[in-house]
């Protein structure tokens, strides 16, 4: 087996609510999860039951999602909501739900995974059909998203009037790869196992396709309908690698990357 650098982590990210702006770490605690925290909840329409996705209502990335505390070593850490207006709420409380539901223009409830086993009573209920499955996660397609800024630059290169800020392409980790690496760099890393530090082991890569999500306006960026459409026109819209996690451990901004295979 062969091992090979292919960059260095530059920038980590975790989103506590799905569909909302996250928050930018320094060090992330990597399980089969994904990072601790990540998209461990959701606001849920109440009327059809399922998670509401930026996809098709844009207004999500208008709200910011926090932890308060650290969620991987802290029973009592509270992820947090930032409205547009500045207010902060704790997710899943009443206040949260009335003011998102408010912005969306929809009745919703905020909904966590659920980790710990149910209990007899709960699966009674199940079985009757009283009560729905808990969500064991809210994840489009596997647990972490990576991304390559060599990528990126290829992409503006092809485009130079379009958009490519990492942030509109939702990654959890952000690869630095060599100035001189040309093309989807993520292509190179499907067949092998990417390794991080001296403990985190990612596998299963495969192409993330990316979706109305990267277009529409969040912080400082404007509505760029042009950044998708460059993707799709040059990779048939395949952007990063969606991964699951091998091998757990601590992921460090300055971390190297390596692919193994």
């Amino acid at each position: 087996m062969g091992r090979r650098r292919i960059g260095t982590v530059t920038a980590l990210w975790r989103y506590p609510v799905k569909s909302m702006r996250g928050e930018a770490l320094a060090t992330a605690l990597v399980s089969e999860r994904g990072i601790a925290g990540d998209r461990e909840w959701a606001v849920v329409d109440t009327g059809y039951g399922g998670a509401i996705s930026a996809r098709a209502f844009p207004r999500m990335l208008e709200a910011r999602a926090f932890w308060q505390g650290d969620p991987a070593a802290d029973s009592d850490a509270r992820a947090r909501i930032e409205t547009p207006d500045g207010r902060i709420y704790d997710a899943g409380g009443a206040e949260a739900a009335a003011e998102v539901g408010a912005m969306l223009k929809r009745e919703v409830r905020f909904e966590r995974i659920r980790t710990a086993p149910l209990s007899p009573a709960e699966r009674e209920a199940i079985m009757r059909g009283e009560a729905p499955l808990p969500p064991r996660d809210f994840f489009d397609e596997d647990v972490l998203h990576l991304l390559a800024t060599g990528t990126l630059a290829h992409l503006r290169r092809l485009e130079p009037a379009a958009d490519f800020d990492p942030r509109r392409f939702r990654p959890n980790i952000l690869v630095e790869t060599a100035p001189d690496t040309d093309g989807f760099v993520e292509d190179r890393w499907l067949e092998g196992t990417i390794e991080i530090g001296g403990e985190v082991r990612i596998a299963g890569a495969r192409p993330a396709l990316r979706c109305a999500m990267t277009i529409w306006p969040q912080d400082e960026l404007p509505h760029r309908p042009e950044t998708l459409r460059a993707a799709w026109e040059h990779h048939q819209a395949y952007v990063g690698v969606f991964a699951a996690v091998a091998a757990g451990g601590l992921v460090r901004v300055g971390d190297e990357v390596a692919l193994a295979k």
